[in-house]
């Protein structure tokens, strides 16, 4: 006979206590999702439902050299540009 429960997957673990800010924390059997904070004593619960899909989807990200580029650019270092395109070409 066993008295240990599967684990729950979806159990998310708190790194601290809302409460007190304390570190030493350990499942409790109240719940699937609830937590025992044994510095002050109180049992919360820790649930992850999700993330909302954005309405509109972000614009793809710049690559590395785009972005140099035209932070040069932006600064005023057309000379640069020029020599580095100049040595890409070759």
């Amino acid at each position: 006979m066993s008295f240990r429960r599967e684990p729950n997957p979806n159990r998310n673990h708190p790194t601290h206590c809302p409460y007190c800010a304390g570190e030493d924390l350990y499942p409790n059997e109240l719940s699937d999702f609830a937590w025992k904070c044994h510095e002050c004593l109180r049992i919360f619960e820790v649930k992850f439902y999700g993330q909302d899909a954005p309405e509109q989807a972000p614009a793809p990200a710049k690559s590395t050299e785009q972005a140099y580029q035209e932070s040069l650019a932006k600064h005023g270092y057309t000379e640069v540009l020029r020599k580095e395109r100049h040595n890409d070409q070759r």
